[in-house]
């Protein structure tokens, strides 16, 4: 799983076996802005996010990510709210879900309703599994930090994605100070924990006022 990018990861657990999403969950753009922390792409200062190496990485999603917080940002470069990326990057679920279907690690399914096409994603459970079991392990102390996971661990709670994972809970209880950047300890870089915390203000101020789970991916839905 560690060959994954972080918001491969988030999309990887955002799926259902039936092909649709957590809907509620969908702020794939806070993993990108993990992914983005762990490039040191970006620097964090408080809460807020300033550009650190907008050069070309190979990557559409992450230079169209650069691309947007160099033009926010403008001359003087200054720090920008953590949520105006993850708003920004609202829909880009499905760049990833086809990212993973390369990966063989999602099955792509083109439909259509009302003659509108649109896509099912279907993951592949032993990954999917795998990687449930690997936050579970950070969340019971059965496996040291580093920083992807503790990244990882503070999008799912900060989105609300942890809701749907089958944790108990303690294991939240865990998940949720890892998310405010808490006991995150030696092994977790400093930058990472103050990380950690601007993804979970980013997210909340993102998913306010948020719909309920229609359950994604309905009838015509192409998002």
């Amino acid at each position: 799983m560690t060959a994954l990018t972080l918001p491969e990861e988030f999309v990887l657990l955002l799926q259902k076996d039936n092909g649709s999403y957590h809907s509620t969950a969908d702020y794939v753009g806070a993993a990108e802005l993990g992914e983005l922390a762990l490039r040191h792409r970006v620097e964090f200062v408080g809460k807020k996010i300033r550009v650190v190496d907008a050069s070309p990485s190979g990557l559409d999603w992450l230079d169209e990510s650069m691309a947007f917080l160099v033009r926010k940002a403008g001359s003087a470069n200054k720090p920008l709210a953590a949520s105006r990326l993850i708003q920004h990057r609202r829909s880009v679920r499905k760049v990833h879900c086809a990212a993973l279907a390369r990966r063989g690690l999602m099955r792509h399914e083109p439909k259509k309703a009302l003659f509108i096409p649109y896509d099912k994603y279907f993951p592949d459970t032993a990954a999917r599994q795998a990687l449930i079991a690997e936050i579970r392990a950070v969340a019971r102390r059965e496996r040291e930090l580093d920083n992807r996971l503790a990244l990882l661990a503070a999008v799912v709670h900060a989105t609300g994605l942890v809701r749907s994972l089958g944790l108990d809970r303690a294991e939240r209880k865990r998940l949720k100070e890892i998310s405010k950047g808490e006991q995150l300890g030696q092994a977790v870089a400093a930058v990472i924990a103050a990380a950690a915390a601007a993804i979970t203000a980013g997210a909340s101020a993102a998913t306010t006022g948020a719909g309920g789970d229609g359950g994604g991916d309905g009838g015509g839905g192409a998002s």
